[in-house]
Order: structure tokens, then sequence, then C-alpha cells
């Protein structure tokens, strides 16, 4: 998205933004995802000004990336957006997650702890297959068959929306 959105010449927050207007087929149904697209712009402006995307100088070799998506699980419909402050070594290429912003907007919350835990376990098991593992094909099949050197992410431990 990002891509398309320079090839437009356009930020790529803006980008996105206007394509979620919420009106036609984007509104959502009843009962379960009214609102639609609009919630999912709601959570992309969210993180967007938690984040400081866009308005903050960062170091050099440092950058922020965002994405947004959304989950129609029947009765479960969820929204979410995140924005990415990472930093990488133009000489090796290696780069290192530096923060991650997350907001979401997942409906009536019974158990906020569970919740919260949901949310930093995507975001640790989202981060650990692009950073740490690695899947290889030899004759046209995946070579790894089990978990054996699986190394997750660790994360401190936080409170509520605290983390760092």
């Amino acid at each position: 998205m990002d891509e398309i959105a320079n090839l437009a010449g356009k930020d790529p927050a803006e980008f996105r933004l206007r394509m979620l207007d919420g009106k036609g087929k984007q509104a959502g149904s009843a009962p379960n995802s009214v609102g639609g697209a609009s919630r999912l712009a709601h959570v992309l402006r969210e993180v967007i000004a938690r984040s400081g995307y866009g308005k903050q100088i960062l170091p050099k070799n440092a950058g922020m990336g965002m994405a947004c998506s959304f989950g129609q699980e029947r009765t479960m419909p969820t929204w979410v957006a995140c924005v990415a402050e990472v930093s990488v070594d133009p000489e090796t290429g290696a780069f290192s997650v530096k923060k991650l912003t997350l907001a979401a907007d997942v409906g009536t919350i019974v158990n906020p702890d569970s919740t919260i835990a949901q949310m930093q376990g995507d975001c640790s098991g989202g981060s650990v297959w692009r950073l740490k593992i690695r899947v290889s094909v030899s004759n046209g099949a995946i070579v790894q068959k089990d978990f054996i050197g699986y190394n997750p992410l660790r994360m401190k431990m936080c409170r509520k929306s605290t983390c760092t």
C-alpha cells in the first residue's frame, strides 16, 4: 500500500484514510460490523496520533511504517492498526524493531487484561515470524519439519497499555 501511495505522490496514511470512507459496501452491516471501514479509519487515526507517525524526527537510518487490517470472524469483527518504528544498519541490512504502537476496535471487551494479552501476543507472534523464523525449501519441499530451534521473542511484563 505504501508503494502505491508513493507512486501516487501521496502520504501513506492519508492515502489509506481517503479510501476508508465507510460508505456503500464499506458501511458494514448489523448487528456486528456496523460502522465498517469508518471504524478501521478510526483506529488508523488513533495509532497515527499515539505513535507520532509523521510528526517526530527519527534518528538516522530509522523509520516508521504502518499497517491496518480487520478480522470479520462472523460475530467477532475486529479492526486493528499498527505503526512500527524500526532502524536498519545500511551496511548489513540488519534491522530491529524499536517500538510497535497498536490500536484496535474489538467491540465489547469482557476481560480487558485478556484482550491486552491477546494483542501483545499477536505483536510478538507476528514479529517473530518476520525477525527470527526462517523457512527453507529444498526440491520443492519445506525443510523444517518441527519447531526444534524455534526461538520465540521475549517481552517485558507490562501493565495495561503502558508497554514499551
